[in-house]
């Protein structure tokens, strides 16, 4: 037998999803050790385990391979190379990776996980598609559970861009679940994948939801919940993403009184990180993976900004921006020669400060795509250094 057939016939014997496969895997040094070890009796199984044990022959896992052949499904265990590196980062990673479409959409491109309820609202339909577009079209891989609402939304848009999405099943991949996205599974193909550790005829089961769901946060560098209310299944996998040490991004809700958002409040009161566009998200990756991204300037800013307030002045650029600067910290002027007027404008108004890309962008009215481009040249040429909250100050 190869290592394919070891490796699903593991989790034939310990269930999908188990962490017990790897307490084995732990011990030994291969899966065909870890299936001798289980023949011999050398590895306790539970009662469950051992039934399985007499029902499942390797013949089992070889006709799971022959289904998969039949279907141009791809099967990628945990030692393949293709296996996505992100994964075998979290607790008890899939041992079995079942895909249709290109694996490869994870590889060379930023995820994103976008979930939040099956019956949005139109508020919560409308931010998580456009947020998803506008991301993909950057670059991300937009990753979501293919359910109604929410991750359908996600899914769109993503596909109206262009972009890569890719789909974390919870159950097989040949399956046609939802049937309300019957008409974008294709196109997710084409353009991603679809994922899923069950293996292909797997049907839906309430049970499969949550164990597929530490796939969604661990697949991804973040998690982006648009709309949930509390018990939502979205807020399972921002509770895996909190867990696996990813960044959790919420959608403020338009109403503070509408329970669809509970959820989400409780997040954002413990720490997350508000999205009131796909900026806020670009911020985070755009300085460690501005090779694998690229900026684009909205079409709107989701709303009309005030003209004056306590807070804000469309004169702003007459008054020095509030700052953590230590305005003392030097007296020497940096050399600007060779520097582009545009580049010369930003450090002008750095000056002796530190200052956000905000602070930045009201100071020289530079766009803000084309300012983060600057801000990354001008860190490349050592004339400035990021420090941390996303403060700028002079090298």
């Amino acid at each position: 037998m190869d290592n394919k057939r070891y490796w699903i016939w593991l989790t034939m014997i310990f269930t999908t999803g188990s962490s017990r496969i790897w307490e084995l895997l732990n011990q030994v040094s291969d899966p065909e050790t870890a299936y001798q070890n289980i023949i011999d009796g050398k590895f306790r199984l539970t009662d469950h385990e051992a039934a399985n044990l007499r029902k499942v022959s390797p013949e089992s896992a070889d006709a799971v391979i022959d289904l998969c052949i039949k279907k141009n499904i791809s099967i990628y265990t945990y030692e393949n190379r293709e296996y996505p590196d992100i994964l075998k980062t979290i607790y008890n990673p899939p041992a079995v990776i079942y895909c249709r479409g290109s694996i490869s959409c994870f590889e060379n491109s930023v995820s994103l996980t976008v979930v939040g309820t099956r019956h949005p609202s139109p508020y919560g339909l409308r931010a998580a598609g456009q947020i998803s577009r506008e991301l993909a079209e950057c670059g991300f891989t937009i990753v979501s559970g293919f359910a109604d609402g929410i991750d359908s939304a996600a899914h769109r848009g993503a596909l109206e861009a262009g972009g890569k999405t890719a789909a974390v099943l919870g159950c097989g991949v040949d399956v046609d679940y939802p049937k309300a996205n019957s008409d974008i599974r294709d196109a997710v193909i084409e353009n991603g994948a679809l994922i899923s550790e069950f293996a292909p005829g797997t049907t839906p089961n309430g049970r499969n939801f949550p164990i597929r769901n530490r796939i969604l946060s661990g697949i991804s560098l973040g998690v982006f919940v648009a709309e949930a209310p509390s018990g939502s299944g979205a807020l399972i996998t921002a509770d895996y993403a909190a867990e696996q040490g990813r960044d959790v991004f919420c959608l403020p809700p338009h109403d503070i009184f509408d329970k669809k958002y509970s959820g989400v409040v409780k997040y954002l009161r413990d720490g997350a990180i508000p999205v009131f566009g796909y900026t806020d998200i670009m911020y985070e990756y755009y300085t460690t993976y501005s090779h694998k991204l690229s900026t684009l300037t909205p079409e709107d800013e989701y709303s009309q900004g005030v003209t004056e307030s306590a807070l804000y002045s469309k004169h702003a650029s007459k008054k020095k921006p509030l700052s953590q600067g230590k305005p003392d910290k030097k007296t020497v002027s940096p050399d600007i020669s060779g520097l582009s007027d545009i580049q010369r404008k930003i450090i002008s108004a750095i000056g002796q400060r530190q200052m956000s890309v905000n602070d930045i962008q009201l100071e020289t009215n530079i766009e803000t795509s084309q300012l983060l481009c600057e801000m990354t040249e001008l860190e490349l040429l050592g004339a400035v250094r990021s420090l941390p909250g996303k403060m700028y100050e002079l090298c």
